[in-house]
């Protein structure tokens, strides 16, 4: 497999436990089970990374710990992309 395609497996690897963490806090609207969902996405990712790392495939690595903080970030732009969409579209002033 190629090099460019090991890293898009631990982004993507990174990328769904991210969204479990956010499909956990959307369905369940408690404050503290939401952090608490977000705090374990970290160590998950954390966790994906390392494990790749031991396991030689330190391109998958990468993968992972870039996903550590890209998604959240490429998360909340889109988050606030779409509230600001809804205020410029909304009737309500």
């Amino acid at each position: 497999m190629r090099d460019g395609g090991r890293f898009i497996i631990g982004f993507g690897q990174a990328f769904a436990v991210w969204a479990v963490a956010l499909a956990v806090v959307f369905l369940f609207r408690y404050v503290a089970l939401g952090w608490s969902c977000l705090a374990a996405a970290v160590v998950g990712v954390i966790l994906i990374g390392q494990w790749h790392q031991r396991h030689a495939r330190r391109d998958s690595a990468v993968g992972a710990f870039s996903g550590a903080l890209l998604w959240p970030v490429l998360i909340g732009v889109g988050i606030l992309a779409i509230d600001f969409v809804s205020l410029l579209t909304s009737d309500f002033e």
